[in-house]
């Protein structure tokens, strides 16, 4: 998946009888130390000074793409200026007060933010010097959560297939989907996969098949059995991309692995191709993986909550086989293998692999009586020797995470077989995205 710029818009506002040498120095150093985090800042050539002024350029910053709107407090300032600028843009926004005692910034900050506050009108007040290394990785979270935020509304997410063996954790109300994240919710028949999937050219599906031998380690799948799996992965390719989806979330079980081929290596690829792609047709599974996408600019993984040593504070992350190969330290290290016949007569490859050792971000989207919650923690994944995986599964891929925090609160927080995690520390980020979308986190 390839990483985009996050994009804020900086407005620096200030009365014309204040400091205004203040406020433009506030300004030129936010904009340049914003700039050196890596984010691509939109600024105006001056001060604003008027509310038509502040309006007009906060929409423009949304035409042009902002993930959200900051307002430097330059001066003591109209606060009606801010509050009407707040209600006639619908982006994340923040207010942020420079400590400077000449220029009177914080004592703008104390009446806009009490004022924003009162007419419930949501915004992030940061307070300090762009000089701060703290501070503007502070504001970065706030703009990686915002992006996330953007990217997110405006999606469709496709549900190939339908319900999986009752899994009530899996399904979601597309209304208040449409409401909270602004996703589509949208449906394919799976015969449409098996059709396309008998259609492929047998040249395609031996091209892959050469580079699947010539990419990973071990390759241990009857022909019969890998081509069908090819054909599937194509397939689901084809009819992704001829439909714009890019968010997913696939039915595998019963019907594709007991009549044809499990779905694993084709979610495996997709997902290492920039996709975001789910199993058991989990809808909460794909958002969870998606923000964690937007917030680490890599891949995420979709896993099963298999076991957790209490004690040593390590979680073990098993699944039937769909984990991103580009989650192991080399391709070579990933094995390629037979799906169980228990799961499904059809069977299908699988792809047989440890994490790397990584400082990752878990997390995953609940609900609890029809109110969003998003159980999230930080860790470490630890690279094991592929015998350990006998202990679970052996011809499935491992996640070991070391994690930070009360393992008591993630047994009683735990509301899905269903778990997802990302490379990186993204934390304060998943914190920003929630108090944006009045979601509870719970962290550990």
């Amino acid at each position: 998946m390839e990483e985009h710029k996050k994009k804020v818009g900086l407005i620096t506002l200030s009365l014309e009888r204040e400091r205004t040498d203040c406020a433009r120095s506030f300004g030129e150093k936010g904009a340049r130390q914003l700039k050196a985090a890596g984010f691509e800042v939109f600024v105006l050539d001056d001060l604003i000074f008027t509310t038509d002024e502040c309006i007009k350029a906060a929409r423009d910053f949304q035409e042009w793409g902002a993930d959200c709107i900051l307002i430097q407090l330059g001066t003591w300032v109209s606060t009606p200026t801010v509050v009407d600028t707040l209600r006639a843009v619908d982006l994340p926004f923040g207010i942020w007060a420079e400590d400077n005692p000449a220029s009177f910034s914080l004592t703008a900050g104390g009446i806009v933010h009490g004022s924003l506050d009162e007419m419930g009108l949501k915004h992030r007040f940061f307070y300090g010097s762009p000089l701060s290394g703290s501070l503007i990785e502070e504001i970065g979270s706030f703009i990686s959560a915002s992006a996330a935020v953007r990217e997110l509304s405006g999606q469709r997410l496709c549900v190939v297939g339908g319900r999986v063996m009752g899994m009530y954790t899996t399904m979601a109300d597309i209304i208040q989907l449409k409401e909270l994240f602004g996703v589509e919710l949208e449906h394919m028949d799976a015969v449409r996969l098996y059709l396309d999937g008998e259609n492929v050219p047998e040249k395609e599906v031996e091209k892959v098949a050469s580079w699947i031998r010539e990419t990973f380690g071990r390759v241990d799948v009857p022909d019969s059995v890998l081509n069908k799996s090819i054909r599937l992965y194509l397939a689901l390719k084809g009819a992704l991309s001829e439909e714009s989806y890019t968010l997913v979330a696939v039915k595998c079980q019963d019907e594709m692995i007991n009549n044809y081929a499990s779905s694993c290596l084709a979610v495996s690829l997709l997902n290492d191709e920039g996709l975001t792609v789910s199993c058991e047709s989990d809808i909460y599974a794909a958002l969870t993986m998606r923000i964690l996408r937007s917030l680490s600019g890599g891949v995420s993984l979709f896993g099963d909550v298999n076991h957790l040593d209490t004690e040593k504070s390590l979680l073990r992350v098993v699944n039937c086989g769909s984990m991103p190969t580009l989650m192991a330290a080399r391709r070579k290290d990933v094995d390629i293998g037979l799906q169980y016949e228990y799961m499904g007569r059809a069977q299908g490859a699988t792809t047989i692999l440890s994490v790397k050792k990584s400082p990752v971000t878990v997390a995953r989207l609940s609900r609890v009586k029809g109110r969003f919650v998003l159980l999230a923690a930080e860790g470490e994944t630890q690279t094991v020797d592929k015998k350990r995986f006998k202990e679970s599964r052996e011809n499935w891929p491992h996640a070991f995470i070391e994690l930070r925090g009360d393992m008591e609160k993630l047994i009683q927080n735990l509301r899905s077989n269903h778990i997802h995690l990302c490379f990186g520390n993204h934390l304060k980020e998943l914190k920003e995205f929630c108090t944006i979308k009045d979601i509870e986190l719970i962290g550990l």
